[in-house]
């Protein structure tokens, strides 16, 4: 993907537009987990930073820890589309190719989900140090992150099932039950 067609170039709008539209295959599911992680990871930096002005203890960490994730999410949304290309690319490839396409479709939703469980578990940390007002945005970041992790799970569940390969399939079937029991666990 070239970075003139980069999905978190787009306007918000845009990018919705896109989301809605049957021209293109994405930005989809995958992508929205990412993006919805990615601005939860927002709020967290948001408060994080407002901690730190009053220089709460900690707060610069979070801050920090709150950036990288952002960031790692951002990346993401591309990445997902890209996979997703990949893939529709690939079906009609050797099976190489069409193999190493199917790891990459999986293991993306997967890479969103447990970036988007370390929001979560931010959030909590976060939320140790926030009183008032700021709460609200943390809760918000909690209750979007935990969303998008089923999300991105449900999306490797659907891509599993398409692999060809025991072996792969095995280790992808553990981490989608480890994020799962993550996530049922709070």
């Amino acid at each position: 993907m070239s970075s003139d067609d980069a999905l978190v170039t787009r306007s918000v709008r845009e990018f919705i537009a896109s989301v809605a539209s049957t021209a293109e295959p994405v930005p989809a599911g995958g992508s929205v987990a990412a993006l919805t992680g990615a601005a939860s990871a927002a709020l967290l930096a948001l408060v994080a930073e407002l901690l730190d002005r009053k220089r709460v203890a900690g707060a610069s960490e979070l801050l920090a820890r709150a950036r990288t994730v952002q960031d790692r999410l951002v990346g993401l949304i591309d990445a997902d589309a890209a996979a997703y290309r990949a893939y529709l690319a690939a079906r009609r490839s050797p099976r190489a190719e069409l193999q190493a396409a199917l790891d990459r479709t999986t293991q993306t939703p997967l890479d969103i989900a447990t970036a988007c469980r370390e929001v979560v578990t931010l959030s909590r940390d976060v939320e140790r140090r926030t009183t008032g007002q700021l709460l609200g945005d943390v809760r918000t970041a909690r209750g979007l992150a935990r969303a998008a992790v089923m999300a991105a799970v449900d999306i490797a569940e659907q891509n599993v099932v398409l692999q060809t390969d025991p072996a792969a399939q095995a280790r992808l079937q553990a981490e989608i039950a480890r994020l799962t029991a993550q996530s049922s666990a709070g």
